[in-house]
């Protein structure tokens, strides 16, 4: 990005016409992020920019993957920019991320340059901030990714933090000013799960915890009181990873509400029945626990053997994959359990448990251990993953199983909680934060949102 010290004729974002021509712009480059297709493997797909002008309209711009490392050496978040000779478009009615009607797409002519003097007065700032009642109107809609402000506190609206969103949360709160309570988030995403309201994170979401912004000021007069004090935040090296408890309904209204992310919750479910259509073990690689796939008569692990060398797996290992029918009074799921919890509950591995049904003569019936599940209560975590959310999915990955829920599973610490305007104070699980959004005083705990969910959890997102 060259540099100018010239601004020439421009055109106001409010201005621009539809189209390719060559109409210029000089605005502020508020921020920029890269745009990820989750759907394919987070496949790369550009670099979304932020642009406000001297009228205080705010603009996105995207540059294709492919011009991407043209233009990321010399973008630098705040500077003003004249970019000219772009093409402009209408935006999609999805994940709008300004009020703006229009976007600015980066092609093979655009310019882009830092106008160094004689540049139009531009604020530091614009936040596209929504208030309680239309973040829960646009909750599960993805039609847009809102800014919100709000004070970190005991609170009822749950902050979600996924990847980069999580380790900058952290960081920030692990070397800032921890009396700074109040702070802006940046396009988040809000989901309607369990009666609560979640603003997730996505790729694009900043934190700001300036007191000299405009939006945090104003919100910070509004307060009753003065600001608290400092709040601490739960850390591991993957990040807050409470577990959040479920019904089984949940759970599958989890998998249609929101985007593709890992999590872990807790569901407690009675074992209906034991299935047995694909069988309760599986022959595994010794190297990997992958199953092995047959080969002509043989059985191969196609992930551990190289591809420049034929052979097979010499020694192959019998694992459990179970398939359990489970009720938890109101709905069913079936929760596949693997080798480590199914070793807990039977007390032998796989291989012996069919050495002895053979040598028992039990010949290829299900074990009778496997059949005394059957009308058992059980406690399971469950881990969700992406698979979950594909149109193909039909069970559930069963991580770890407890006789009984641990109550300190579901303690909270106050200071992780985000209070959001209208909202009532309420406790989180994993990973998360909380933000007071009316600026007015605390509210007292909703006593039926005790062992609420939440978390700050890791996952990318576009």
């Amino acid at each position: 990005m060259a540099s100018s010290d010239v601004v020439l004729g421009h055109s106001t974002f409010d201005a621009l016409r539809l189209g390719r021509s060559a109409q210029m712009i000089v605005g502020r480059l508020l921020r920029f992020w890269d745009s990820k297709n989750i759907k394919k493997q987070g496949e790369f797909m550009g670099i979304t920019l932020l642009f406000l002008d001297e009228k205080n309209s705010v603009i996105h711009g995207f540059i294709p993957a492919g011009r991407a490392p043209f233009y990321r050496p010399s973008l630098r978040a705040g500077s003003v920019v004249r970019v000219s000779r772009f093409e402009v478009a209408r935006c999609t009615n999805m994940y709008k991320i300004t009020d703006h009607p229009f976007v600015i797409r980066f092609i093979p002519q655009t310019t882009i340059a830092e106008v160094i003097e004689n540049a139009p007065v531009i604020n530091v700032e614009k936040f596209m901030l929504r208030s309680f009642d239309p973040l829960q109107a646009l909750a599960n809609t993805n039609l847009e990714l809102p800014d919100v402000v709000g004070q970190i506190q005991r609170v009822v609206v749950y902050l979600s933090l996924w990847d980069d969103a999580a380790s900058m949360f952290r960081g920030l709160i692990g070397s800032g000013d921890r009396t700074q309570t109040v702070m802006v988030v940046t396009t988040v995403n809000p989901k309607l799960f369990g009666g609560n309201l979640y603003l997730n994170s996505t790729p694009a979401t900043k934190f700001y915890f300036d007191n000299t912004l405009e939006a945090i000021s104003e919100f910070t007069a509004r307060l009753d009181g003065p600001v608290q004090e400092a709040f601490t935040c739960i850390d591991t090296k993957e990040g807050i990873r409470k577990k959040e408890v479920l019904s089984i309904g949940e759970l599958n209204k989890f998998i249609s509400n929101s985007n593709e992310q890992e999590a872990e919750f807790i569901c407690k479910a009675r074992v209906v029945d034991v299935l047995q259509q694909n069988g309760w073990s599986f022959v595994s690689c010794t190297g990997c626990s992958r199953k092995l796939d047959k080969d002509g008569s043989s059985l191969r692990c196609n992930r551990c053997v190289n591809p420049n060398i034929t052979g097979v797996i010499n020694h192959p290992y019998l694992r459990y994959r179970v398939e359990l029918l489970v009720d938890d009074g109101q709905d069913n799921a079936t929760f596949v359990v693997f080798d480590k919890e199914m070793l807990k509950l039977t007390k032998q591995d796989a291989a012996a448990l069919t050495l002895n049904e053979i040598n028992g003569g039990g010949g290829v019936e299900l074990p009778q251990c496997l059949k005394d599940l059957g009308g058992q209560d059980f406690v399971f975590q469950i881990r969700v993953t992406p698979f979950n959310f594909t149109p193909n999915h039909r069970t559930f990955t069963v991580s770890a199983i407890v006789d009984t829920i641990v109550p300190e599973t579901f303690k909270t610490n106050a200071a992780e909680l985000v209070q959001v305007e209208g909202g009532e104070a309420s406790a989180t699980g994993s990973n998360m934060t909380g933000i007071n959004m009316t600026g007015g005083e605390e509210k007292e705990p909703n006593p039926s949102n005790a062992g609420g969910k939440g978390g700050v959890r890791k996952r990318t997102r576009e």
